[in-house]
């Protein structure tokens, strides 16, 4: 039983500490002139009803940008309001002043940066590697970012391994140049992924080169009538291409 006065005695004290030393202990200046104390409560009203207000509702934008307004409305930032991106404004429906945009990648970190405390379906990027300096807006439009969203693949990439050699970034379909050719001929060749793999430019299919022979002038045994002919594709091809393609074992 002791033992049982004692924890009594102790959340006694604590009830005491908590709820009774907090109404008998002089009010801090600080705490009155910051407004809204009890003791000074008609003063703090009229002080805060003169602060000039700067943020208005997000619904008078409509008035003037519907447009934007209804993309934001339909899209995924409509939770933003348009004041937290254009800054307040009272003064831009007032006096006509040009409103300010924040366009900075730091703003839309505030909320799309990586961070492990962030639920795993939120959208959000390295800061440091997506987009290398430029705007987050340059890609993404503000109001609606899906609908900046890179479209996706409307065919499979089996093979197929150089974009550019239809999607050349000086071009635009329909194309407006014929894309880039391949620097040999076609014969014999039907993957080019066995050549040209998603992480190097080196077939595993290939014959490879034994080992020790890396830099050996490869034609003085693989030529036209030598030990092992070079494949006809081949013809016009230096030893200092084969490992282009060949690995060495």
């Amino acid at each position: 039983m002791p033992h049982l006065k004692r924890a009594a005695g102790l959340l006694f004290l604590v009830l005491v500490f908590m709820f009774v030393v907090p109404r008998v202990m002089p009010t801090p200046a600080v705490l009155v002139d910051f407004g809204f104390h009890k003791s000074n409560s008609e003063q703090s009203a009229e002080k805060w009803a003169g602060i000039p207000t700067l943020y208005v509702s997000t619904s008078v934008c409509v008035d003037c940008h519907n447009d934007k307004y209804t993309l934001w409305q339909k899209g995924n930032h409509r939770v933003v309001s348009c004041e937290n991106c254009h800054g307040p404004a009272t003064a831009h429906l007032k006096d006509g002043a040009p409103e300010v945009l924040n366009t900075s990648r730091d703003l839309c970190g505030t909320c799309h940066a990586r961070l492990v405390s962030r639920p795993s379906d939120f959208p959000q990027v390295d800061m440091n590697t997506m987009g290398g300096d430029a705007e987050c807006i340059t890609c993404h439009d503000p109001h609606e970012p899906r609908a900046g969203m890179p479209p996706e693949l409307p065919h499979t990439m089996e093979g197929r391994s150089n974009c550019q050699s239809c999607h050349d970034p000086q071009a635009h379909e329909p194309f407006e140049q014929i894309p880039p050719q391949a620097p040999h001929t076609m014969e014999g060749r039907s993957d080019c992924l066995s050549c040209h793999g998603p992480t190097e430019l080196r077939g595993a299919s290939l014959p490879h080169i034994p080992a020790g022979l890396g830099g050996t002038n490869c034609l003085l045994c693989h030529t036209t009538g030598g030990v092992k002919p070079l494949p006809a594709d081949h013809t016009g091809r230096t030893s200092a291409t084969c490992m282009n393609c060949h690995r060495l074992n």
